[in-house]
């Protein structure tokens, strides 16, 4: 037997593969006075006897001093003969042409040469991830002058996870070359990906851009799931650009990668923002047809990402050359990352057409629920609803005043790789982690989102959207918000069932929240596989009745000090109402650290005027109270609609350094609970 190889350098630089491999010689069986041998060939770089599932493999019986009347291959499985990536574009077919794949036959198997792609073993197939696997490879032949002779050899086979150049890409798009190409790494895929831009660009068929490139995409993942791999996981490019063997490319073919410079535009995501675009859309459901999003999206935003990894080396449509395979150019399904881009593109899409209700080549996507929990018991309950009081206290988001820079964070897999593509779960820390944010200053929300409910299935995509309002225990929904900007770094992909990631940062500065002294957090979970929020004025209603709303309203000091935190009150009703104060002190905090509510005149007016009842406060001046019992209470603010007061509790936890717990304020009309603001004593500094 005969073994042949590529190398990478040789097959760039020459012309054929099959005129470049250089004979490896084994033992040859003696047969009818001559030998017998076979020779073993790819199309795609090789390292013989090694071969890799989904590459292409020739094998070619040779007979030396002797005719074969007939010859029978033995070849292990699995296996197939060939298979049809062809989408039909160049041929103008109306429809994308099927996926479909041809097992060896008998006839072929009693040919001198016998073509083949390796397929994986269950071992080997994803989520398993076997080793190389030996298969015993056999000619027997038939010789004229009668008799038979049987040649063998092993060759192994594997599903390549370190080599960078033995990745799916490699082989998916380097095969079923056109007759006459001189370029071992222009396969058919390369070639159809250049037609489609060259040729039909922006028709009206099924080959629209988003389209096309919907099929394109999910081609690929058929070949994949053929051949043992996963299929292509998105990446959204606010997000590092991922390293290591499954996304690499040549150096000569990548730029530096700038996240924080390719940010999706807000005005392609589903919460909006105030950025407009050319039409004046602020939100992805701005735009009326799928035309026209895809005009906006593909003169713009798809283009500068692609540009942004590779670069504009050589012709566009070039077929070699030193640009060839650049993210900039027609050629780009030869880097990794392309079909990872247009994972998200085609997530984009699939929003896109159910926000329109349009039907599409892409989608629509099962029903899903990602959640974030409103308290401990909420998220013990599974983000049941109605989620049980207090919902103000959100486990779900916190800030911090640097950004993480943790390897669970930003996931490495494994060190110093990066893998920032969708359904890598993140752990950015916790709540417990929360830093008071500082006026003037960038800080960095983070969150947590969820997939663990019953009979979860994948949520392709989801972006959480944060809304800032003046602490305050009467916060009406929308009117006392103002949307953070940078919503648009709060995206996930690929949410897995059960699988509970974090997401962020969201860069953020925070303007002075006065006269409150803190800001309260209002967050929104939105996914098309849901059904569209429903939500009234009372934020506590809306949070109560939806486990994709959460809430934070929370201030954290420090124990052992004296401190203090300042809200609104607020009558957010629309007719005249006599406002509850309800004031909860964690027993062991009440014993130790004196409590003094401190309430300005607009309140002490409200209160006069409300006739309003005192339990567990003690009046110790002018709109001054000692809080006296742990439950204490102020009945019949009176406030007309929208009317406010500001109200400060004081805490003086420097008795005891170790004393901690919460202080809870609710706020109750007529109506139900408006709200409420928690002041929390910490033994971990966060001023």
């Amino acid at each position: 037997m005969i073994l042949r190889r590529i190398s990478l350098g040789i097959a760039i630089a020459l012309a054929f593969a099959y005129l470049l491999m250089t004979p490896i010689a084994a033992a040859p069986v003696s047969c009818a006075g001559g030998t017998l041998d076979f020779t073993a060939i790819s199309d795609t770089p090789a390292t013989p006897p090694t071969f890799n599932v989904g590459q292409k493999t020739t094998f070619a019986a040779v007979t030396t001093g002797f005719v074969a009347a007939s010859h029978s291959w033995a070849i292990p499985g699995p296996h197939l003969r060939d298979y049809n990536d062809d989408l039909g574009t160049q041929a103008g077919v109306a429809t994308p042409q099927p996926w479909s794949a041809t097992p060896l036959t008998v006839s072929d198997l009693a040919a001198n040469t016998v073509s083949l792609y390796w397929k994986p073993s269950p071992a080997q197939s994803h989520p398993a991830n076997g080793g190389p696997e030996p298969r015993v490879v056999s000619l027997t032949v038939t010789p004229t002058a009668g008799g038979s002779c049987t040649s063998s050899a092993t060759f192994m086979i594997e599903r390549n996870a370190t080599n960078p150049d033995k990745q799916p890409e490699d082989f998916y798009t380097s095969t079923h070359r056109a007759v006459g190409t001189t370029n071992p790494g222009f396969g058919h895929v390369i070639d159809e990906h250049i037609y489609w831009h060259q040729v039909v660009g922006g028709g009206t068929d099924w080959r629209q851009f988003l389209a096309w490139h919907g099929h394109f995409l999910r081609r690929f993942d058929e070949w994949r799931t053929e051949f043992g791999y996963p299929r292509v996981a998105p990446w959204y490019p606010g997000r590092p650009l991922p390293t290591g063997p499954d996304f690499d490319h040549p150096a000569s073919l990548r730029l530096a990668f700038n996240p924080d410079a390719n940010r999706i535009p807000s005005y392609y995501t589903i919460t909006g923002g105030t950025a407009t675009d050319f039409g004046g859309q602020t939100k992805l459901a701005d735009y009326p047809t799928v035309a026209a999003f895809s005009d906006s999206f593909e003169g713009g935003y798809h283009g500068t990402v692609h540009c942004n990894i590779g670069p504009a080396t050589g012709g566009f449509f070039a077929t070699s050359g030193p640009g060839f395979g650049s993210m900039c150019r027609a050629s780009s399904p030869k880097d990794p990352m392309f079909w990872r881009w247009h994972g998200f593109i085609d997530a984009l899409y699939r929003n896109h057409c159910k926000l329109r209700s349009a039907a599409c080549a892409s989608g629509p996507d099962p029903a899903a629920d990602p959640w974030m929990g409103d308290n401990d018991a909420d998220i013990a309950a599974v983000g049941n609803v109605p989620s049980p009081a207090p919902r103000w206290l959100s486990p779900d988001i916190w800030n911090r005043r640097t950004q993480v820079a943790t390897d669970a964070c930003i996931p490495r897999a494994p060190p110093p790789d990066v893998n920032t593509v969708g359904g890598v779960a993140r752990d950015c820390g916790s709540s417990a982690d929360h830093e008071n944010p500082v006026t003037g200053a960038t800080n960095y929300l983070y969150a947590t989102l969820r997939n663990s409910r019953a009979k979860p299935v994948r949520t392709v995509y989801a972006e959480v959207a944060v809304y800032i309002a003046n602490a305050s225990t009467g916060l009406a929904w929308p009117t006392d918000f103002q949307m953070l900007p940078e919503s648009r770094q709060m995206i996930t992909l690929h949410l897995e069932p059960g699988q509970v990631t974090d997401i962020g940062p969201l860069p953020w500065t925070p303007p002075s929240p006065a006269p409150s002294d803190h800001w309260c957090l209002y967050i929104r979970v939105l996914s098309v596989q849901e059904a569209p929020l429903v939500e009234g004025a009372s934020i506590d209603t809306n949070v109560a009745n939806s486990n994709s709303i959460a809430w934070r309203n929370l201030n954290i000091v420090a124990a052992g000090a004296a401190s203090q935190s300042q809200f609104i009150v607020r009558n957010i009703r629309r007719a005249e109402d006599r406002l509850t104060l309800q004031i909860d002190v964690d027993e062991p905090l009440f014993k130790k650290a004196p409590l003094i509510l401190r309430l300005d005149e607009s309140l002490q007016r409200a209160l006069t005027e409300g006739g309003a009842r005192l339990d567990g406060l003690k009046a110790t001046g002018p709109g001054t109270f000692a809080v006296v019992a742990p439950k204490a209470r102020i009945e019949g603010l009176r406030l007309a609609p929208r009317q406010q007061g500001t109200a400060t509790l004081h805490v003086d936890a420097r008795a005891d350094a170790e004393t901690v717990g919460d202080i809870s304020v609710t706020q109750s009309s007529r109506e139900a609970v408006d709200g409420g603001v928690t002041l929390r004593v910490s033994g971990k500094k966060r001023r």
